[in-house]
């Protein structure tokens, strides 16, 4: 990675105990859309362990990127890498919350390489970081949100 490289940490506070929310987020991996509670990242393809997505921020511009290289430990540690407009790796770490919650840790290590955003990032850099961290609280609000309505 390069010395421009995005390191971003979101921990998610989930509504389900580690074990529960692992096998939920496991049966998703299986499905075409292992993403349905999530509005801001969409799947454009799926083929085994890659997944192609599409991620839309705030500010409406989106980055394609693909999903690959997944590293499961059950319940406890996902990992995966990523190519495409974000080159990198993510690694989510599943922990006991209070009360039969989880909290869930995103790190996301990656180099963009949109050519339009390498150009701009001396300027734009912090509405990336901005972006980033709206989407993400979108998706722990959504996820939240979809588990309460499946009950």
């Amino acid at each position: 990675m390069s010395d421009r490289a995005y390191e971003f940490r979101s921990v998610w506070d989930v509504a389900e105990p580690p074990e529960r929310l692992w096998r939920t987020l496991e049966q998703f991996l299986e499905q075409d859309d292992p993403l349905p509670w999530w509005d801001a990242v969409s799947v454009t393809a799926h083929r085994g362990e890659e997944i192609d997505l599409v991620a839309r921020s705030a500010f409406g511009y989106r980055l394609r990127f693909t999903v690959h290289d997944l590293d499961l430990q059950p319940t406890t540690t996902m990992r995966f890498r990523s190519r495409g407009d974000l080159d990198g790796s993510a690694h989510l770490d599943f922990a006991p919350g209070r009360a039969g919650r989880t909290l869930l840790t995103i790190d996301w290590h990656v180099d963009t390489t949109a050519p339009w955003m390498l150009r701009s990032e001396r300027v734009l850099r912090p509405a990336f970081v901005l972006a980033h961290g709206l989407v993400m609280r979108s998706g722990e609000r959504r996820l939240n949100r979809w588990l309460r309505q499946r009950g």
